[in-house]
């Protein structure tokens, strides 16, 4: 016979914590963006998120932890744009 045990699942701290993640650097991008499209500058708004970024990360984490973190986002990037259809333009 099978019985459901009355287990109540808590809901995983390190999901919870992703999930604001996701959403904090959701909501920076589309400011920064916005920013970008208003100032009519993208490639200045870039470099002041990136000095930002990397000034308080490196306070954080290191030098090393920084720069890799960089890279790593690189990276994500170029394989995202290898994968994406091109032809779709929306």
């Amino acid at each position: 016979m099978n019985q459901k045990p009355n287990i109540i699942k808590f809901p995983c701290v390190v999901d919870k914590r992703k999930r604001k993640m996701v959403e904090i650097r959701d909501e920076i991008e589309r400011m920064l963006t916005r920013f970008a499209i208003d100032q009519e500058d993208l490639w200045a708004v870039a470099l002041a998120a990136g000095r930002f970024a990397s000034i308080n990360l490196e306070k954080f984490d290191g030098e090393e932890q920084t720069i890799n973190f960089f890279k790593n986002c690189i990276d994500t990037q170029k394989q995202y744009e290898l994968t994406r259809n091109s032809s779709n333009i929306t």
